[in-house]
């Protein structure tokens, strides 16, 4: 799916790093709080979509993350 694809670019750009993982940690990759919002920002500005913020906060992971983007897609 192409906004699979989206959000890990996003991911990888935010945290600076080359690859992503579903099972990859936001916070345990370098990730603060600014960058979860400047994250979500730019993954719904791409895709036009919602995505809740806290969805990095309580779990944190990649993998969360596609899924919270699906479910805002699919409304």
């Amino acid at each position: 799916m192409a906004s699979e694809s989206i959000i890990r670019d996003r991911w990888c750009e935010v945290l600076d790093v080359t690859e992503a993982h579903p099972e990859d940690g936001f916070f345990e990759l370098g990730g603060h709080s600014l960058l979860a919002i400047d994250l979500i920002q730019r993954i719904e500005e791409d895709l036009g979509i919602q995505i809740p913020v806290d969805v990095l906060f309580t779990e944190g992971t990649l993998a969360a993350l596609l899924e919270a983007a699906e479910k805002a897609t699919a409304k």
